[in-house]
């Protein structure tokens, strides 16, 4: 396995982006059944990742025989510039639990040190057992929770 930050300067960085945005866009699938994902979400994320300043991105990605197996996307706070939202944590499936979402919050962990971040937040789904009990052996502690009733 290998794990490397991403950069707007890397020779595949359009298919790198374009993997990531159709994984974050796919995601809510897995908790909300009838949610659909259009082309144009998966351009806007690509939108939105191409605009955050290269000095407040961070992305990273780990490979499997150049194949992308997993990403970790998130970004500075913008009125918060010591905090990092992580936006986006993905794995393929016959990748998790093999210590893949570790590594890469654990790569992120240290460049948040090397630029003076301070605090990681992120959200998961309150039915993501698994991803809520990584984060609190990695030392996540559990924050608001986001209630909500359709009508």
């Amino acid at each position: 396995m290998e794990y490397s930050i991403v950069s707007q300067e890397d020779h595949d960085i359009e298919s790198t982006l374009t993997q990531i945005a159709r994984w974050h866009n796919l995601t809510p699938k897995i908790w909300l059944k009838n949610y659909y994902v259009t082309e144009e979400a998966i351009d806007e994320t690509i939108k939105k990742i191409k605009i955050t300043s290269q000095s407040d991105l961070f992305i990273a990605v780990a490979r499997e025989a150049d194949a992308i197996i997993g990403f970790l996307w998130g970004n500075r706070e913008l009125d918060h510039k010591n905090t990092f939202m992580i936006l986006s944590l993905y794995v393929e499936n016959q990748y998790r639990n093999k210590g893949v979402a570790s590594s890469l919050k654990t790569l992120l962990e240290k460049w948040c040190r090397s630029n003076e971040i301070t605090t990681i937040e992120t959200t998961v789904h309150y039915t993501n057992k698994k991803m809520i009990a990584l984060n609190q052996k990695l030392g996540y502690e559990a924050g608001m929770v986001t209630m909500r009733k359709n009508l």
